[in-house]
């Protein structure tokens, strides 16, 4: 079993104990209450049904039961940590602590693709190179981004893109390809979060350094009821489809632009 692949650890639980369940017939809830410290049998149930969080000291109890040892514990220590987590700002910590100990190992389709959406920079040199004619010049590519990066990071940014396929280097140039994109759902979800929270800061920080002519900001605070939320999120929905068929019909581009849409509640909700 992999456990590097999980992204949610009562389901690594679950599967974990139908594991040892095959292999051990004695195994029980009561076993891993006996050595994991539970009060009762029946609170693994509802852990592994999401009615009870766990601690971390009882994460490394139930590491140990489940003999995990090393870069596995770490890794599911840290991925309690992430799906108990009630901050953004948590969240994001532990989820590139997650990366960090996927580091060393192979990378499935999925997990390779995921990085695509852990800084911003690497969709916006991808969108670059559909414009700029670049051999290995990463300077060029670092100079041209607004907020500019580093030449480390425009050629980490090649790295990332080459390794999934959006781009391949013809005629000692390189140049944009683009397969289709899949991947898991509760990584993505993780993985989009943070780049959108990169995206609002971009936004925030391009009123200091974008001028105004080549820039669009406005807000909208409104009364709704639901009915009326859910068709402004289907409008977006559309227009964002009409901007991305408009973007890909561009005869020649020059630039690369953020599109951030943003529609959130200021008041409480009644029931929520």
């Amino acid at each position: 079993m992999d456990i590097f692949a999980y992204s949610d650890y009562r389901l690594l639980l679950k599967e974990l104990y139908d594991q040892r369940k095959r292999e051990d017939a004695k195994f029980s809830y009561r076993y891993i209450a006996m050595h994991a410290g539970f009060k009762s049998a029946g609170f693994f149930s509802q852990v592994l049904q999401g009615k009870s969080n766990i601690s971390l000291r009882i994460a490394v109890s139930l590491g140990k039961v489940f003999k995990l040892k090393g870069p596995e514990l770490e890794y599911f220590e840290n991925l309690v940590h992430l799906n108990q987590a009630k901050t953004q700002a948590d969240r994001q910590h532990f989820f590139q602590r997650l990366l960090s100990l996927k580091q060393g190992k192979p990378k499935t389709l999925e997990s390779a693709q995921y990085e695509l959406f852990t800084k911003w920079y690497y969709l916006a040199v991808h969108e670059l190179l559909s414009f700029i004619r670049c051999k290995d010049d990463f300077k060029e590519l670092a100079d041209a981004l607004n907020p500019r990066i580093s030449v480390a990071e425009a050629k980490d940014a090649i790295r990332v893109l080459e390794g999934l396929g959006l781009i391949r280097k013809r005629a000692g140039y390189y140049e944009r390809v683009d397969p289709a994109l899949t991947t898991g759902d509760a990584w993505k979800s993780l993985a989009i979060t943070q780049f959108q929270m990169s995206a609002l800061d971009l936004a925030k920080q391009s009123y200091d350094t974008v001028p105004g002519r080549h820039r669009s900001h406005s807000t909208l605070t409104l009364s709704l009821s639901e009915p009326e939320f859910r068709r402004i999120r289907e409008d977006i929905s559309l227009l964002r489809k009409k901007i991305l068929e408009l973007a890909k019909s561009a005869p020649a581009p020059d630039r690369v632009y953020q599109v951030t849409f943003n529609v959130f509640p200021l008041s409480r909700i009644e029931g929520e």
